[in-house]
């Protein structure tokens, strides 16, 4: 699908609000709604350069859904948007270190990872213990502390018993 030059003007500057869209919302208070309309306008951003063939536009699409997905703590869909967005080139992205944020993904993935599995040995050795199976056993401990009490009989004044931990007035 050919097209006219000035129709290249309007897909650029289409493309281009969509990211500066995205852009702005990322520097708002994120919540799942702003996450939501990020993700969205850099959909649409690489949908319509996709569709309109203008390869040299769908990198920077992708690195802006890469940008939305880490600050959603997507890290397998944030690394696989960077590694699309690898050959962004141009304006504005010459000081964009891709390589630094495939790799705090990586490290993230990696984090998440380890901590799935500590949870699932955890969640494991819990229900294994549960059934009747030797391994971990339950310790409760209680908030309550027996102190002995005595009582003295020859005290004048009637005070019955005291703990202690004195209950001087």
């Amino acid at each position: 699908m050919g097209c006219l030059p000035s129709d290249a003007t309007v897909i650029t500057q289409t493309v281009n609000a969509l990211l500066l869209r995205t852009l702005a919302l990322l520097q708002t208070p994120l919540s799942v709604l702003t996450l939501h309309q990020a993700l969205n306008a850099a959909d649409q951003a690489l949908a319509t350069a996709s569709h309109f063939h203008r390869f040299d536009l769908e990198p920077r699409a992708h690195l802006y859904r890469g940008h939305v997905l880490r600050a959603w703590g997507r890290w397998r869909a944030a690394h696989a948007a960077y590694v699309r967005a690898a050959s962004a080139r141009g304006q504005g992205f010459s000081g964009t270190d891709i390589r630094g944020l495939t790799r705090d993904c990586i490290v993230m993935i990696r984090f998440e990872n380890e901590r799935e599995a500590r949870l699932r040995r955890t969640y494991t050795a819990v229900k294994e213990g549960r059934e009747g199976k030797k391994g971990l056993k339950a310790v409760r401990f209680s908030d309550e502390q027996r102190v002995p009490v005595f009582i003295r009989h020859d005290s004048q004044d009637d005070e019955g018993t005291r703990s202690n931990t004195s209950s001087s007035h």
